[in-house]
């Protein structure tokens, strides 16, 4: 395995946007509600000006990716959060979960918003993806307590 992790950019959109088709359908054991609007939200979001992501290549091959952007008041439709970031994305094959591919690319989404002035991290998870929860307090987050629509807030002092 010789992973590497970049900054991605437009050419990389599909593969990164397959990255999380793939890991949502693999959890969600095919059944998959929006699909095609979430879908259309992350294709939009990294095309847009106020993200940047990560993908984690394997050769030729992207095998994970994450999203991040600045944190915004108001459940995100408010001005931007000094020191803050939100971690929007951060998915990986299926096929690969299991071998740390996904802390790695935490751990560079980590040291890229520091390198931005990012003193917090914020991110929303399934209240029932156990495979997360275990990810994100291996790295340090902790949940806040706030809750919706079957996700939970969790945050990290950076």
């Amino acid at each position: 395995m010789e992973l590497r992790i970049r900054l991605g950019d437009a050419a990389d959109v599909d593969a990164a946007v397959s990255v999380f088709e793939q890991s949502n359908l693999a959890r969600r054991q095919g059944i998959w509600p929006n699909r095609a609007a979430r879908v259309e939200h992350l294709r939009a979001k990294l095309r847009g000006p106020d993200a940047w992501f990560l993908v984690v290549t394997d050769g030729p091959a992207v095998v994970g990716m994450a999203s991040a952007e600045a944190l915004r008041a108001e459940g995100g439709a408010g001005p931007v959060i000094p020191g803050g970031w939100f971690l929007s994305y951060l998915f990986v094959v299926p096929e690969r979960w299991g071998e740390g591919i996904g802390g790695a690319i935490l751990d560079a989404v980590l040291v890229v918003a520091k390198r931005r002035d990012a003193s917090r991290m914020h991110l929303w998870t399934h209240v029932d993806n156990e495979r997360s929860h275990r990810l994100y307090r291996s790295r340090g987050f902790s949940p806040t307590g706030r809750s919706a629509e079957g996700e939970g807030e969790w945050v990290r002092d950076l």
